[in-house]
């Protein structure tokens, strides 16, 4: 069995920060076009989202969803 090195769990570590960066910024960027400009500290509530799987779900709820309080509580 191989153990993993230091290197390698900070690398994957980076990889799944990257995955988050990348998820919150087309999930803002695509709610802002399907919602409009959000009212204050809304981006700061994405981006505090840190589960890979809701991020994706938000994703599918994103066209059905009325409001950015309506996306933001998919759970």
């Amino acid at each position: 069995m191989h153990e993993s090195s230091a290197f390698e769990l900070y690398e994957e570590e980076g990889r799944e920060e990257g995955r988050l960066e990348e998820s919150h910024r087309l999930l803002f960027r695509m709610a802002w076009n399907r919602f409009g400009a959000p009212e204050a500290g809304t981006e700061a509530v994405l981006r505090a989202i840190r589960d890979l799987d809701r991020l994706e779900r938000m994703a599918d709820a994103l066209l059905p969803a009325k409001s950015w309080q309506e996306f933001l509580s998919t759970p």
